[in-house]
């Protein structure tokens, strides 16, 4: 069984509304002036996305909406019901992730709530910056203890145009590097501001390796003390968080670097389709056949049977409980 953990999907209706809708090429959705997300037909049509499964070889999609990051409360109520309404029309191919503003206090934590027990949505996703705040924010706190009631997974995306990064600014490098910067200083911060000691049950899920924070394992590893606020060993922490394999296009170097750093029982595998893999935001040329190549990737590592097929679909089945 293959899951894709990340993988992108947009009403029309929405996309319409906000006017960023095109049956025939490519719009840009901006933050603050710079580029933040490339809107296209792929993005909205779920026949279109099950044909490219069944070529990439993909069983099951976890479906994030990129507008809901930023939405207000009315469209993410709208984009959850629509991802309910997805569920049941294609059971066993599509799974939903919830989103709201979480920054609005109570209406937001109720209706993620709402999603999550009536809806029978299987996660929730955030930002790995939310509205400029970093994931070890008190006004987060919230959030987390609503995911470790109810037991459910916090995909975290990265930010669409993170901030703080002065020389990250042009180049598109905001959307290049800057989003995998953000990711190893939110998965940091998450350790560093003790949320794991908050909240051990916490299951979060950091998006394209953690922006390759297997890099950098061992200096946090072997300086963690200098934070000053960890209670247990910085590994101890770093071995709680979970990985999407999504961001790289499938790149083996990616992979390998990863393995070096992250257990395998840590990683899930994702795609970040169809941004990656179509050649709307790369022009690498890689399609379908790419994507079920990364899938034979992963089945052919140095590894365990059983590791190989918890990265693939088994450990994402268990977060997601489906």
């Amino acid at each position: 069984m293959v899951v894709d953990f990340q993988h992108h999907y947009i009403p029309v209706e929405l996309a319409k509304k906000r006017g960023l809708y095109s049956d025939t090429g490519r719009t840009l959705l901006q933050e603050g002036g710079l580029p933040a997300t490339t809107m296209h037909q792929r993005l909205y049509d779920l026949d279109l996305q099950l044909d490219d499964m069944a070529e990439a070889g993909v069983d099951i999609s976890v479906l994030s909406c990129l507008l809901g990051w930023s939405a207000p409360l009315d469209e993410c109520r709208f984009i959850n019901d629509d991802l309910a309404a997805i569920e049941k029309k294609y059971p066993r191919r599509f799974v939903g992730l919830a989103q709201a503003p979480v920054l609005e206090g109570k209406p937001a934590i109720a209706e993620l709530r709402r999603a999550l027990t009536d809806l029978g949505l299987h996660g929730l996703t955030i930002t790995s910056q939310v509205n400029g705040l970093s994931l070890d924010s008190p006004k987060l706190y919230d959030l987390y203890e609503l995911a470790c009631e109810l037991d459910a997974p916090v995909f975290v995306h990265p930010a669409l145009v993170p901030t703080g990064y002065e020389h990250l600014q042009d180049y598109d490098l905001p959307r290049v590097l800057g989003r995998e910067v953000d990711l190893t200083v939110a998965t940091t911060r998450l350790i560093a501001g003790g949320i794991y000691d908050r909240y051990p049950s916490l299951k979060i899920v950091m998006a394209h390796f953690g922006g390759g924070i297997a890099a950098v394992k061992d200096r946090l590893v072997n300086k963690g003390y200098r934070f000053g606020t960890l209670k247990k060993p910085f590994l101890e922490y770093y071995e709680m968080v979970y990985f999407d394999m999504a961001g790289f296009e499938g790149a083996t170097t990616a992979l390998n670097c990863a393995l070096e750093g992250i257990r395998p029982d840590r990683l899930v595998f994702a795609s970040d389709y169809p941004q990656d893999f179509t050649g709307v935001n790369t022009d690498t040329g890689r399609g379908m056949t790419e994507l079920r190549n990364y899938v034979e990737a992963v089945r052919h590592l140095p590894l365990s049977e059983k590791a190989r097929e918890d990265m693939l679909g088994g450990t994402a089945m268990r977060l997601l409980k489906i």
